[in-house]
């Protein structure tokens, strides 16, 4: 199967090593389509004709980067590098999945993660799938993407209520 046999002789850490490697890398291909499809999208909105695709997955990407960063609830798995300031950082992303070594304190609303500072603590973040992520920010993602793609020229400084009532449910900062 291979040509090169020095593949075989490889201590069983370094494969170990190569299947969380390609764990990894399946994990960053997620993005905003897993959370809400371009096809759900356009059923959402109505839409049958393919002329808009590329708008439309814009407003997929916005909504989806906005109810994230607005909540701190990660609605798709991908990989993040958090860098240590001091003795200590403190990470509001949830849900998050930390390696097994680290030294953490569990908050209401967050993990503070201790090391030296400088120090590069990777880890993952991010529902996997839509069956745990919470319904409410599902809707309030297709809600936003109504209203981003019907009042694409409008600019005013808020959210439709609807879309405000879904998400501050599920907001994890102590400020609303």
């Amino acid at each position: 199967m291979f040509p090169d046999s020095s593949f075989r002789n490889w201590p069983h850490r370094n494969v170990g090593l190569f299947l969380l490697s390609i764990n990894v890398y399946l994990y960053i291909m997620a993005n905003q389509l897993d959370v809400v499809s371009l096809e759900e999208a356009k059923e959402f909105l109505v839409i049958d004709f393919d002329d808009r695709d590329d708008e439309i997955i814009a407003c997929i990407e916005t909504a989806v980067d906005y109810i994230e960063s607005y909540t701190n609830i990660m609605l798709y798995q991908r990989a993040k590098v958090y860098t240590v300031i001091g003795c200590s950082i403190e990470i509001y992303d949830y849900p998050i999945d930390l390696p097994l070594d680290t030294k953490i304190k569990q908050n209401i609303l967050s993990v503070t993660v201790f090391g030296t500072d400088g120090q590069e603590i990777s880890a993952l973040v991010g529902y996997v799938g839509n069956s745990n992520t919470p319904k409410q920010l599902i809707m309030a993602c297709k809600k936003m993407i109504i209203y981003l793609f019907e009042n694409r020229d409008v600019y005013t400084a808020g959210l439709p209520w609807d879309i405000q009532m879904l998400i501050n449910k599920n907001r994890r900062s102590a400020t609303i």
